[in-house]
């Protein structure tokens, strides 16, 4: 009987051991899937805060324009990556849609921000950071280009 006991008690700690490393591996492998959903939430969330103050930036241009003005050109500072992931702007022209396009790879995650604009502007893409909206005179386009 004295020998069972120590069988017993073994027995129970490598139970023990077993079933909480699988709780704690479920809850990991549980909350990874959750975490992960939480940062494209944020990453989304700070794309389209981005997307709307070069929107507005964008906008203003096209009042300028609209009212006569040629000389047009203002420097914003945009974070050079949200969430500690890069990101890059492109502005898309679609028949008569126009719309930022903010996009990241890893995880993959695109805003789309409508603009409401009377002059034409220039298809180009950018990357965060220093970004100059201009008008060219020349070619007629209010432009989003990076101020590296």
């Amino acid at each position: 009987m004295g020998s069972d006991r120590a069988v017993s008690t073994t027995l129970g700690y490598a139970l023990t051991l077993g079933i909480t490393t699988l709780l704690i591996t479920g809850l990991l492998v549980g909350m990874g899937g959750f975490i992960e959903d939480q940062r494209e939430r944020a990453i989304r969330s700070e794309l389209e805060v981005v997307g709307q103050q070069l929107a507005a930036d964008v906008e203003a241009g096209d009042r300028f324009v609209g009212a006569g003005d040629t000389d047009f050109s203002v420097q914003r500072s945009l974070p050079n990556d949200v969430v500690g992931v890069s990101y890059r702007i492109s502005v898309v022209v679609d028949g008569t849609d126009t719309y930022l396009r903010l996009t990241t790879s890893n995880p993959a995650v695109t805003v789309e921000v409508d603009m409401a604009l009377t002059a034409s502007i220039a298809e180009t893409t950018v990357t965060g950071g220093q970004v100059v909206v201009t008008y060219d005179a020349g070619s007629g386009n209010l432009e989003v280009r990076s101020d590296a």
